[in-house]
């Protein structure tokens, strides 16, 4: 079962006696008040785009797995932030495959009854 876990950060400030300003500061990535961390991000991408569950259905399966109320909305911000995350690695690979005299896919037909599929063209080759 997933379990929750809470963080809070608080940040100090004050005056030093030579007279300067200091503060802390929120650890990286923290940029709202309140929010969910990658251990919930990270499976709400996952479910939504590899899976295909829809937002409101990711949001029950939280809610029955780890008691968590997230709404679709937020689920919808996890997949656009992590769009924007990968934009650049993706970017990378599709120029490299491009940029590739061999792309490497692998277009292995199955058979059907005796006779190779390619996609959806048939081969008359037979093993």
């Amino acid at each position: 079962m997933i379990q929750q876990e809470v963080t809070e950060y608080r940040i100090v400030g004050g005056t030093c006696a030579c007279g300067r300003v200091h503060s802390s500061a929120f650890p990286e990535g923290m940029t709202a008040p309140v929010q969910y961390g990658p251990q919930v991000s990270a499976p709400a991408v996952y479910l939504t785009q590899y899976q295909l569950l829809p937002y409101q259905r990711t949001a029950e399966v939280f809610q029955d797995l780890a008691g968590l109320t997230i709404s679709p909305g937020t689920l919808q911000r996890a997949v656009a932030v992590a769009a924007t995350r990968l934009d650049a690695p993706v970017t990378a690979i599709r120029s490299a495959l491009v940029a590739a005299p061999v792309a490497h896919a692998d277009e292995t037909g199955l058979r059907v009854d005796g006779a190779l599929w390619i996609g959806c063209m048939y081969s008359a080759a037979r093993t």
